[in-house]
């Protein structure tokens, strides 16, 4: 899920040159497999909305089943002959599709292999070079393993059901979970046999097997609907629920078995991101810009361990857009991972928010997540969750009572700090006068940017800090300091504030005045980086919000799983820039 949030922050999405181009030149082709599988309409639904959102010409096509080899080559020849620009191919076979690309690429057309990868030495021997985006088989078939593993005591017999053998990401799955289950452990692989991806097939050689091998502790496939085939045939003989089952791509139908514990774990691959990433390649190699080699999705062990479990997520004030976004992202992963997520705001009210935490604790959360008002004020709702048993996460501002918070999300605010100061000593060539707009004091996000924006400064005796004012993280405050600041005839160089909200305040009280200093902010809120593309605002640092939200609720997940947690869980910086 974390690359989707960044990249989009990372990567300034370009028109792509493609779009002027004459006839068919112009057009993506998304071509895929198993229509009816929902794994692929998830693929096809990110890649129509990212062509949507950039104005790119997108077309998509497939085969009904994964055994359709000859006919996705056929798919694959008619583009070549109506000579589209580019085709993103979520190929059906890993070998027998290499040469039809290779003919797509020697008739100059861009070819994004995404999803199940191309066969290696078959793209050698063909002399192809192919860019693929897609996720990790064999390590994602390793997590469902390893968790399967652990749940029998590394004891007892297995059936692992493979999909179409010879296929590149059918065999890294298959190595993934026997690797994992018999790594250190007295494990049985009792049969591996295929069915293909289909459910019915998954079913009748499930049927025959159970017959067979029985009793058998746990059966892993290699996608979720293989795993619904083999819960039928679970069912059949009185089984269902009580043989572990591992599965492949957390579709709608096995999240539902989850929730009744027949199906116990399976793996989130982002397909959608698959899509959105191959059209987002091909948009940029149309363009003729270098495009990587490899482009990584993410990967997410869902368990049932998590369906229906309870998070109270405490937000410090939602009506600032970096917050929303932090809800935003933990609510998304929430939801991912079956959580039910109550989300409660404090308004900036330090006693509201223990409020809010008494209410969660009163209605038996499982992990409170909290974003703190106050460093020292939240302390008493920490200590009460504490003594209720109650697992509590902090996410971007610290609390004082530290000891007992299981874990920290947050960025290094301290660094974010140096790294405007940096930029402005920079910009400023070592010389000016510079205005800081500080945000709500006591917050630990405030005092640690400030601190590290004065050190980085006091490296440049040339380039001093006439003023530092609070403006508390708010926009409209911001701007009335500003103008107060302007009317009083005092100029400055640059301002940094502490957040996106104040310097955009900021820029609006320097509306209708030139010369305009240099505005660099904190957050890299939507509207700071559209104001960033208008040139409006000169850069701000990226902290990424939703990636917090969404390791918070990832911190939550291993702590009900009973896995080892980080005390401190660092989101990486970026400096978004004119």
């Amino acid at each position: 899920m974390e690359i989707r949030k960044f990249f989009a922050v990372m990567c300034m999405v370009c028109l792509s040159a493609g779009i002027a181009l004459a006839g068919n030149e112009a057009k993506v082709a998304l071509v895929m497999k198993d229509l009816t599988n929902p794994f692929f309409a998830k693929m096809e639904s990110g890649a129509k909305q990212y062509a949507q959102k950039n104005k790119i010409d997108l077309e998509v096509f497939g085969v009904e089943r994964e055994t359709d080899v000859d006919r996705q080559i056929g798919i694959v020849d008619n583009l070549i002959s109506r000579k589209y620009g580019a085709i993103v191919i979520a190929p059906a076979d890993s070998k027998k599709l290499v040469p039809i690309c290779k003919k797509a690429i020697d008739n100059g057309i861009t070819v994004i292999n995404i999803d199940n990868p191309l066969h290696k030495e078959t793209l050698t021997q063909l002399k192809a070079k192919i860019p693929f985006v897609g996720s990790d088989n064999k390590a994602g078939a390793a997590m469902v393993g390893n968790y399967i593993r652990q749940k029998m005591g590394g004891k007892g017999k297995v059936i692992i059901v493979e999909g179409i053998r010879g296929v590149e990401n059918a065999e890294l799955r298959k190595k993934g979970f026997a690797d994992a289950l018999t790594s250190g452990s007295q494990i049985q692989i009792a049969a591996s046999e295929s069915a293909n991806w289909h459910k019915d097939e998954a079913f009748s050689l499930m049927v025959g097997l159970l017959e067979k091998h029985k009793p058998v502790d746990a059966i892993l496939c290699a996608n979720d609907v293989m795993a619904l085939g083999a819960v039928q045939a679970l069912d059949s003989l009185g089984l269902a629920g009580k043989t572990w089952v591992g599965a492949y791509d957390n579709i709608e139908e096995a999240r539902h078995e989850m929730y009744s514990r027949r199906i116990h774990a399976t793996i989130e691959q982002h397909p959608e991101l698959m899509g959105e990433y191959g059209i987002r390649l091909a948009e940029h190699a149309l363009a003729k810009q270098n495009i990587p080699d490899y482009m990584p999705t993410p990967l997410d062990l869902i368990t049932y361990d998590t369906f229906d479990k309870k998070i109270g997520l405490s937000i410090s004030n939602l009506a600032n857009p970096f917050f929303d976004l932090l809800r935003k992202g933990a609510q998304d992963a929430g939801e991912l991972f079956g959580f039910k997520v109550t989300v409660a705001d404090a308004k900036n009210d330090d006693a509201k928010q223990l409020l809010d935490i008494q209410k969660f604790i009163k209605d038996k959360a499982d992990v409170i997540i909290i974003n703190p008002t106050n460093v020292e004020t939240v302390s008493p709702g920490i200590e009460m969750a504490h003594e209720a048993g109650i697992k509590v996460i902090t996410v971007d501002r610290k609390s004082s009572r530290d000891d007992l918070v299981l874990s920290h999300v947050a960025s290094d605010n301290a660094q974010g700090g140096q790294m405007a100061a940096e930029f402005i000593a920079k910009q400023l060539k070592g010389k000016g006068n510079i205005l800081e707009l500080e945000g709500i004091p006591g917050t630990s996000a405030a005092h640690e940017r400030g601190m590290g924006f004065d050190k980085a400064i006091g490296k440049y005796p040339e380039i001093k800090i006439i003023a530092r004012e609070a403006a508390d993280f708010d926009k409209a405050k911001a701007k009335e300091v500003v103008k107060q600041f302007i009317q009083k005839g005092l100029s400055v160089d640059a301002i940094f504030a502490h957040n996106d909200n104040m310097i955009l305040g900021a820029i609006e009280a320097y509306e209708s005045k030139t010369p305009k200093p240099i505005f660099v902010g904190f957050d890299a809120i939507p509207e700071a980086t559209e104001a960033v593309k208008q040139k409006k605002l000169t850069a701000t640092i990226a902290q990424k919000p939703e990636i917090m939200g969404i390791r918070a609720v990832q911190s939550a997940t291993q702590a009900i799983r009973g896995e080892k947690v980080s005390k401190a869980l660092p989101v990486e910086l970026d400096m978004i820039e004119r």
